[in-house]
């Protein structure tokens, strides 16, 4: 693998695509003779492929795919995986993303490292700051390394070569019809039909296998009113690396690894149990019948107490790591009842504190009602 092909995917947004075409222009680039791709699916806007024909790359060939009839946006995606058979690895781009001057020297650094190890799926290029269908931040862990692993297929930006393609292409040909899986978020199995990425999502976890990303989000997502949202937000912007570095990787046994729900895989060897018998759900977001003998959460359950600890730490797993007691974290043994169970009436505001610190519940008050009055006048 010498080069990665950039793939620019777009459909009807002229100024989406002037936009990130022109982040594209004024990245840094350590290679030379770089492809470009600019992938319009057919929408009629004539002008939409007029600015990617005209635009300028100085970075090597240029190519303008134009389809003459309406794909839809899992149909365009896929297409565009499958020019890792022309190209050898592909990066593909959404054209309502926008880049920071640093993404193609990451992505380069992240495919030499990791492109040939088989549990590997793809890598990442952006970077939330909450968890998966959750209001809650995340906080990954940080070991020294730029990069952590997660068990998440990101469409905000991601780079396959031909090797993680195919393997995922052989699976998506299979599994037309997503069947409910217990350990994937029930929302994602109820992406729209237009989703590529409820398929890659759902794989990754079948197979057991990671994305790689970087503490520093190398994109970010302007939400432009498209296929899946009919206004424009602000609420999907990531905080984009505005620099550049020399990368630091782990191998990838030594990494810091989440599963698809972000939370942390490898916490059994500080709980004295088999992590093949523990589920990690301290937010309470999985499927019960997803939990295995062990449950480790700060939700509180119907199951006998084994160990607790505090919840003040961030992340929360440095809680169990570093042996914080407190009565917030609970490890449960789910094959026992506790009689003596009652609910905890204050869990989400626990939760609202930990993740955000002080409330003010006048300026909440204040959000939530002008929330409402949106929806209404929509």
């Amino acid at each position: 693998m010498d080069k990665i092909a950039v793939v620019v995917v777009g459909y009807n947004r002229l100024d989406s695509m002037r936009r990130i075409l022109g982040s594209l222009a004024k990245a840094d680039y350590k290679e030379k003779d770089i492809p470009l791709v600019i992938s319009i699916d057919h929408s009629g806007r004539e002008e939409v492929e007029q600015v990617a024909r005209e635009f300028q790359w100085n970075y090597g060939p240029k190519e303008v795919i134009c389809h003459k009839e309406r794909l839809g946006l899992r149909k365009h995606i896929i297409s565009c995986g499958d020019l890792t058979r022309r190209y050898g690895a592909v990066m593909i781009l959404e054209d309502d993303l926008y880049v920071s001057p640093d993404y193609y020297n990451y992505a380069i650094s992240a495919l030499k490292k990791y492109g040939e190890h088989s549990r590997i799926a793809g890598i990442g290029l952006n970077t939330k700051r909450e968890l998966l269908e959750s209001p809650y931040p995340f906080f990954p862990r940080r070991t020294g390394y730029d990069v952590y692993f997660q068990q998440f297929a990101t469409s905000w930006g991601q780079v396959w070569n031909e090797r993680m393609w195919s393997a995922f292409k052989a699976w998506y040909e299979a599994h037309q019809v997503l069947p409910h899986n217990v350990h994937v978020p029930v929302s994602v199995l109820h992406y729209p039909d237009s989703s590529w990425a409820k398929f890659y999502q759902s794989y990754v976890v079948e197979k057991d296998k990671y994305y790689v990303f970087s503490y520093d989000s190398l994109t970010t997502n302007f939400g432009d009113a498209g296929e899946h949202f009919n206004h424009s937000s602000s609420a999907f912007q990531s905080v984009l690396f505005h620099g550049k570095k020399t990368y630091h990787m782990p191998e990838f046994e030594d990494g810091v690894k989440y599963d698809i729900y972000g939370e942390p895989i490898g916490l059994g060897v500080y709980l004295d149990v088999s992590e093949d018998e523990l589920t990690c759900d301290f937010w309470g977001r999985k499927q019960e019948e997803s939990y295995k003998k062990y449950l480790l959460t700060c939700c509180n359950k119907p199951y006998r107490k084994i160990k607790q600890y505090s919840m003040c730490m961030k992340p929360m797993e440095l809680n169990v790591i570093e042996g914080i007691p407190g009565h917030d974290i609970t490890l449960y043994d789910t094959s026992e009842t506790d009689a003596t169970f009652t609910p905890d009436k204050k869990e989400r505001i626990r939760f609202l504190e930990y993740g955000y610190g002080i409330i003010n519940g006048r300026d909440l008050l204040k959000w939530a009602l002008e929330r409402v009055m949106q929806k209404i006048r929509r």
